[in-house]
């Protein structure tokens, strides 16, 4: 595990970036890499989330199954993220407020893909301890989710 790029890729994400070089690497340390082939699914649509990803490299759609009747199923196409010089938190955010929670999509690998993953129980008990951390990483997240449902909004109202 290379701590220094994987700190750089946290930077990068929107969830870290008001964090100080000091407190990247102290999240950096509890990180991994995962690297994933074409077709390889991430997490599944149902599965209880257990980890956070940031997208380093790839491509990688999220994939909602739905019912349209008579025991039918469909596979829609949610977003796509994509390896941007901004890297993307891609999933399992959820999990840092301590509460179960399942995946509303599956993740498919497009490409070749490689995130930096961690596993939010263990974030979760690193930023409790951490209150500056914490409230840097919430604000964050509350900024994002707000962009991702006025994007929602947005795309239902073209619909």
């Amino acid at each position: 595990m290379d701590i220094e790029k994987i700190s750089k890729l946290l930077r990068k994400c929107e969830v870290f970036s008001e964090l100080s070089d000091k407190e990247i690497r102290s999240i950096a340390k509890l990180c991994n890499i995962e690297k994933f082939n074409v077709g390889d699914s991430i997490y599944s649509q149902g599965g209880v989330g257990k980890k956070l990803y940031v997208l380093a490299e790839g491509e990688v759609t999220l994939e909602r199954t739905i019912d349209i009747g008579d025991q039918r199923k469909a596979k829609i196409p949610v977003f796509t993220f994509r390896a941007t010089p901004s890297r993307r938190l891609m999933g399992g955010w959820f999990a840092l407020l301590g509460e179960q929670h399942r995946h509303m999509c599956t993740a498919i690998c497009y490409t070749t893909t490689t995130l930096v993953s961690v596993e939010c129980s263990k974030l979760r008990d690193y930023i409790a301890k951490n209150l500056e951390i914490k409230t840097k990483i919430l604000e964050k997240l509350i900024l994002l989710l707000r962009d991702r449902i006025d994007s929602s909004y947005k795309a239902m109202e073209t619909l």
